[in-house]
């Protein structure tokens, strides 16, 4: 009887295949992820060496998509049970997964550990000869878990475990691989606990928030309070060693249990990622100085209207600085990071002049961004990537909208014309179409409306024998000076000069 389940996650997002992987402490749950695969190919030629019980597979993949994979899995080995990744978008893909063998699925916008746990415990319970063998917490760290997470006790039950007066929480997230891509939560787990064991002047209990961050209780008297930071940098300052992006978190000094947890519940104590915080290895909540503001929702509905009729210029704006106000207010990096990659994917979609050329930034640039550390690298690569993709778009679709604003500004100058009427004319926002005039046409709107007029004026002077006060009313001008000011600030001469001069 085996007490382990062994799974193996394939997706072709990297980080998706790493989210997973971290989502919790798998081995405390009888879980092992025995192995990772980015396409349905990649994991045929592993699934012989790897034996997993349950397979966690994505539909839309490269070289080989999730439903043939779960086609030849179902027919070559009949005993791995497969749960299907998928989006909300392809849900008809889901029902033939099914159709096809797959036992389950999980929609990877909600996934969770606690919804994923309940699938994957359902899915095991089907495997013969398999009962999962969980490893339990201590009496007394299980009931500190249950005083912070169902508010269940008092503080001073824990009066034998804490006999001094100060209280901190030190948070440590374990979910880190180190350069050559090995995961060191084992490593980092095990050296947290020896140092908990080796520090003085202190007591501790640990418990594990979500199965992937070790929460940590500290009892200690205020006068050695220094010296227990001063160690915990130290060490966090080791823990570099093993990967660039660990870091902890530590809680501000209380002298109540009650309020430690009151202290914990609060919204995003757990986030000061290491994704903002390049250098830090101990982040002090006290010194903390910004507080974080919720992202503005992203108006999707106006950036698919503006891909829809080929509006990309207008489109990579609304992309850029959504991304740029989520990097500002900290948005999680995962968040952030799918964000990018499925606002993107909606650019890309939309072409299909340069489809090849779109593929490659795509591949390019997904690794690019995954591989990111730290915000400033990520908003470096983001950079690039919008303008090489500005640099693909700028030739196609809204060149084909500027080419016929360009006409009918041509057939209607003589009209009262302005930038208004051009901007619902084409569907434009003012103001987008006023820069957009700016960077694309060397002159701004006004004066590409009155050098066409100008250049018409010279026509009519040399060609017919209108009056200067009917050639200004024929291209637009109501007031005879004014255009008599503008012709000799474009051509240098007053219009009687120029007719003179020419006739």
């Amino acid at each position: 009887m085996e007490n382990t389940c062994r799974i193996m996650v394939i997706d072709d997002e990297f980080i998706m295949r790493q989210g997973i992987r971290f989502m919790m402490r798998w081995e405390e749950e009888g879980y092992e992820i025995v192995g990772e695969a980015s396409n349905g190919k990649e994991a045929l030629a592993l699934l012989p060496q790897m034996i997993p019980h349950i397979i966690l597979c994505d539909i839309a993949m490269p070289v080989m998509n999730g439903l043939d994979f779960i086609k030849i899995v179902n027919k070559e080995y009949p005993d791995i049970k497969l749960v299907v990744l998928s989006s909300y978008d392809n849900f008809e893909y889901v029902r033939e997964a099914l159709v096809n063998g797959a036992v389950d699925y999980v929609l990877k916008p909600t996934l969770n550990p606690e919804e994923l746990l309940k699938i994957l415990s359902r899915t095991a319970e089907k495997i013969p000869g398999l009962q999962l063998g969980r490893k339990k917490s201590s009496g007394i760290e299980k009931k500190m878990e249950d005083f912070f997470f169902g508010g269940e006790g008092r503080g001073r039950d824990f009066r034998d475990a804490f006999p001094y007066s100060c209280y901190r929480l030190f948070v440590l997230p374990l979910g880190y691989r180190n350069q050559s891509g090995v995961d060191v939560s084992p490593v980092l787990y095990e050296k947290t606990e020896v140092f908990f064991k080796k520090l003085g002047h202190c007591r501790y209990l640990k418990f594990l928030h979500r199965q992937e961050t070790m929460c940590v209780v500290l009892n200690y008297g205020r006068k050695d309070e220094d010296e227990i930071i001063e160690a915990l940098e130290n060490f966090l300052e080791e823990a570099y060693l093993l990967s660039e992006r660990v870091i902890g978190i530590l809680g501000e000094r209380h002298m109540h249990l009650e309020e430690l947890r009151e202290e914990f519940r609060e919204p995003r104590f757990l986030e000061h990622e290491a994704f903002y915080n390049r250098g830090i290895h101990l982040f002090k909540k006290q010194d903390m100085i910004c507080v974080r503001q919720p992202v503005e929702k992203f108006d999707f509905r106006k950036f698919t209207s503006s891909i829809a009729v080929r509006k990309y210029h207008e489109a990579i704006s609304l992309f850029r600085e959504y991304i740029r106000n989520a990097v500002r207010n900290q948005m999680q990096e995962m968040k952030l990071k799918n964000q990018s990659k499925n606002l993107l994917y909606n650019i890309i979609g939309s072409s299909e002049e340069h489809l090849e050329e779109l593929e490659d930034i795509r591949r390019e640039y997904f690794l690019k961004m995954e591989e990111t550390l730290y915000c400033d690298d990520f908003l470096k690569v983001f950079e690039e990537m919008l303008e090489r993709l500005e640099g693909i778009l700028d030739n196609t679709g809204e060149n084909l909208y500027l080419g016929k604003m360009l006409g009918y500004i041509q057939q209607h100058f003589a009209e009262d014309l302005n930038l208004q009427d051009l901007a619902e004319e084409f569907n434009f926002s003012y103001s987008y179409l006023s820069v957009y005039f700016n960077q694309h046409v060397s002159e701004g709107f006004s004066e590409y409306l009155n050098n066409i007029r100008i250049q018409k004026a010279c026509e009519f002077l040399v060609k017919t024998r209108m009056s200067i006060s009917q050639i200004s009313s024929a291209v637009g001008y109501a007031d005879q000076s004014y255009f008599c000011r503008v012709f000799k600030r474009i051509t240098g001469k007053t219009p009687s000069t120029y007719r003179r001069e020419n006739w």
